[in-house]
């Protein structure tokens, strides 16, 4: 087996892996989602309109209690509920948070001048990268015997 085949078979880059601590691999930041809230007019939004401002850190919760959809994210800034994501936009993500994947979430756009009042958000997630290290290393296709053990030596 090639060595490529062998790292592809490990699954790298699904979100539960636990990686070493090797050059050989990065996170980055993706953004997974970006629309606005639904719902603002019917919770506590008027109380913190003049706190929140683009950039600010939402959080995500998951309403599995939620009789109208089993997929329901809530979202909050602070300690106040501002709304939901879409129920048409939530499954991917709901299923994310169901798993445990940490989801970063921040305001990407407020509209407060209209009469309907809009907040969007952007959701980020973790993606393990593979580094310029490892991609040369892989396309080498030395025989194991032929090459430097970068893996052990940790450069």
């Amino acid at each position: 087996m090639k060595r490529s085949d062998f790292l592809k078979s490990l699954g790298l880059g699904f979100g539960g892996i636990i990686l070493p601590q090797t050059s050989f691999f990065e996170t980055k930041k993706v953004k997974i989602y970006d629309n606005y809230i639904r719902g603002l007019q019917f919770y506590k939004f008027t109380e913190i309109s003049k706190a929140i401002k683009e950039g600010d850190e939402v959080f995500l919760k998951r309403d599995t209690e939620n009789l109208h959809d089993s997929f329901a994210i809530e979202v909050y800034f602070q300690h106040v509920k501002l709304g939901y994501i879409a129920a048409y936009e939530n499954i991917v993500l709901a299923n994310m948070l169901d798993q445990h994947i940490h989801l970063a979430a921040k305001v990407s756009k407020l509209d407060l001048k209209s009469s309907f009042k809009q907040i969007a958000i952007m959701v980020f997630a973790d993606l393990v990268v593979p580094t310029d290290k490892l991609i040369v290393m892989m396309n080498q296709e030395l025989r194991a015997d032929d090459t430097i053990d970068l893996y052990r030596n940790n450069l």
